[in-house]
Formats: C-alpha cells, structure tokens, sequence
C-alpha cells in the first residue's frame, strides 16, 4: 500500500538495571560467541560499567577502543580519571584483546571532523563480521563519535560485504541525568556539524525547495546549541521534543521553562508543536519521534515533499533514539516518497573538568538493535515464541503496522495543517 511506514524497532528488546544481567547471562549461555565491544577511552565515571559486567559473566570478548583527541592537553583531573579507566579495562582483559583505534576531533578552531573521522576509523579498525555480537558502549563517547559509531555499524551488518552471517547488534549505556550535567560543558564549536550520512541534503540545490522541519529534542543547557543550529537549518516548522514521562515528573516542564524565550519569542514555536518522548525508554521514544516525522512526511508529499532534521540535545539514551528514527526513514520499508533526513548538532569544543561523583545513581541499558531476534519475530510469530528468551515489547497490531494517513489523524492534521496552509500560499 502506497505511503505506508513499517517501523523496524516495533516490537524490540531492551534490558535495563537489573534485567542487563539476566538478559546476557541467558544471551551469552544460549551458545559460544565472540563479543566485540566498541568502548570509548574517556573520564567518564561510567566508562567500565558494560565491560564489568560481561566480564563478571565470563563473555569472551575483544575490545576495541575508541581514542579520541581534539590538540589540547588534558587538565590533570580528566587524565586521571582516562587513566584510571584504561588501568581498569586492563585488569579485565589481556592487552592482546585490546585495540586502540585512534579518532581525530579536530581543533577547537577547525572544521568539525569528529564523524568523518570516527566513520573512517570503525571502518578500518578490522572485520566486525568476524564476530557473534558487537557491542557499543556509548557510556564515555563524545555524543557525534558514539551515533557516528552505532549508525555505520548498523550499516555495515545490515549490508554486509560478502555472505549472510547474522551478526548481532547492541548498543549499551549506564544512564543518568546528573552524570551527563556534570561531564563538563565546555564550550561550543562555531560550526553545526552532521552525522555521517544524514546531510539532510540541507545545501542541495535541487531540493532548495523543499520545506525544512526540525525536531531538536531538548535538554537543559541548549541555549546556544539550538540558536546555532536555528541560524543553520533555517527551518519552516519547528516541533520541539520533550523528554516525557521521566524519572523526574517536573523535568520536561523545567526544560521548557528554561528555554522559553528562545523558544516561543525568538522562533515563534506554536505549543500546539511540542512533542513528548519517553526518556528511559529509547525505542518508545523512537517510535514517537519516528511518527511525528511520518505525520509531516504524509502530509506534505502532495505538495512536493519536505526535509526533517533532528537534533538530540538531550540524554544519550534519546540520541539513540533520535538516530533509529532518522536510520528508518532513510533505510526502512517506507513506501512512496521518503523525507530527506538529517541530523544536525554541535560538537563541544573544550571541554570543562568533570564534576561528577562516582557515586552518583545510574540505570545500565542494553537495547538489541540488530541480529537475531529480529529473524525470529516475523509479524505472524507471536512473541512468546521468540526462542532468545529475551525481554521483547510488543505494541498494539495497529501501531506496529504504521499510520494509516496522517490526513486521517486529527492530531497530526492539527499540527500540520498551519505548515501545509502557509506553503499551498507559496
């Protein structure tokens, strides 16, 4: 059927807290695997969280691990806490399990080059197919090398080079707000970058016409990101994204607060357009973002098509979600016209020192992102089925088999409709 959507990730498989345990104890028991985990080489108090755990379950795992550098010297208190992350991932595994795959950042005053460089690196850094599962820890990555990472992963086992192995996807990390606030700020590049892949075809001159919409899902602190990457993408429909529900009930409100100026004087954002999405959970808050850039995809394919850009500005868990949406719409079974989609960010250029406490709480999570269950669970298979044992979710039949027509759905008619008025007026 014509201008249909399947989503991908609907069911899925998520083990979070103290499901993380239980779902690899029985992964890892199932059969004999090679694991490849994809770590990043960073002062994050979370970095050994993933690592610890599989190596308490006895996984037999090699490492590859992501060094990244921008030319500056580190202050004294992230070489320490770097150091004693890689001190720690060595007295888990030998030296000879262990990779080091160099990432240039760029300079603070340079173009940005951080997913370029993180593209071509994973992809030299050896054969991921080689292994049963792969890995990415994305707890102690800069946010553009670990969505760079998971989307060329994602890529490359789904369009594997030779042969039809199913290798298995996952992406971990250990959550939690008060963590990622006190990473360091830093401050900003000048310039908005774009991961690897999703352009958005922003400066093509063949779709210059083309409406922009944006869904800069927010977070506190995201002043200067979202003015910047205003300034860029130009947009002419603008639909906020909320994290709701969330472990703190008053969070989304404080986030809209904070930002309002900006938000409703300066971009002149129609509340009617603010969006929610699940903060700890990142395939329903994909869902969510994947159908409301659906809704605009449907509605303004009459009028030639439009261009969907989405900037996470909020937790890593969020920004996985944002990159599933953005990937399944560029590779996922949609049928009629498919939305030019990019994802636009800005990279931080120095970074602060960290004020983080390594007691602070945080929630572990392991999201299935490719592999076998997704073999098992075709549409007519009913989940208790799915011989993984794993912790799937599924939604209504309804949900899962996409939209009927955005033009059929008041909610999205409502928001769309001013958007396809102003442009019928073109």
């Amino acid at each position: 059927m014509s201008d249909q959507a399947v989503m991908r990730w609907d069911p899925y498989s998520l083990a979070s807290d103290l499901d993380f345990d239980v779902f690899w104890k029985r992964h890892l028991a199932q059969r004999q695997r090679r694991l490849l985990l994809v770590v990043g080489k960073g002062f994050d108090v979370r970095a050994l969280e993933t690592a610890r755990r599989l190596h308490a379950l006895g996984a037999d795992v090699d490492v590859w691990l992501l060094a990244f550098h921008n030319g500056q010297d580190d202050s004294a208190l992230r070489r320490q806490r770097t150091d004693d992350n890689v001190e720690g991932l060595g007295k888990l595994f030998p030296a000879d399990r262990v990779k080091e795959v160099l990432i240039d950042l760029g300079g603070a005053f340079e173009d940005p080059i951080a997913s370029r460089t993180t593209y071509e690196q994973i992809l030299a850094a050896g054969d991921a197919m080689a292994y049963d599962d792969v890995v990415v820890d994305i707890s102690a990555m800069p946010r553009m090398v670990a969505m760079t990472s998971v989307a060329v992963l994602l890529y490359w086992l789904d369009h594997p080079p030779e042969g039809n192995k199913c290798v298995n996807l996952h992406v971990t990390t250990a959550e939690s707000v008060t963590a990622d606030l006190g990473a360091g700020q830093g401050s900003l590049r000048d310039q908005v970058s774009f991961v690897r892949g999703f352009s958005g075809e922003l400066t093509a001159l063949t779709t210059k016409d083309l409406p922009n919409v944006w869904f800069p899902v927010l977070g506190e602190n995201q002043r200067d990101r979202l003015d910047k990457i205003h300034q860029k993408v130009t947009p002419d429909e603008i639909c906020p994204v909320v994290p709701f529900p969330s472990r703190s009930p008053r969070r989304g409100d404080e986030i809209i607060y904070e930002h309002r100026e900006l938000l409703f004087d300066t971009f002149q954002v129609e509340p009617r357009n603010i969006l929610l999405a699940c903060e700890y959970n990142p395939f329903e808050a994909y869902k969510q973002v994947f159908e409301a850039m659906d809704r605009y995809r449907l509605a303004l394919n009459v009028l030639g098509g439009c261009k969907a850009f989405v900037s996470p500005l909020s937790s890593k868990l969020l920004s996985i979600a944002v990159l599933l949406a953005c990937y399944d719409h560029l590779y996922g079974q949609i049928s009629g016209k498919r939305l030019k989609v990019g994802i636009p960010y800005v990279e931080t250029a120095t970074y602060a020192d960290p004020a983080q406490n390594p007691n602070d709480p945080f929630e572990l999570y392991s999201m299935w992102i490719r592999g076998e269950w997704e073999v098992v669970n075709k549409p007519d298979v009913e989940v208790d089925h799915v011989v993984t044992d794993m912790i799937i979710v599924k939604t209504d039949a309804e949900t899962a088999a996409g939209p009927v027509s955005a033009l059929d759905d008041p909610i999205s008619s409502d928001i769309t409709a001013p958007l396809k008025e102003r442009l019928s007026a073109r």
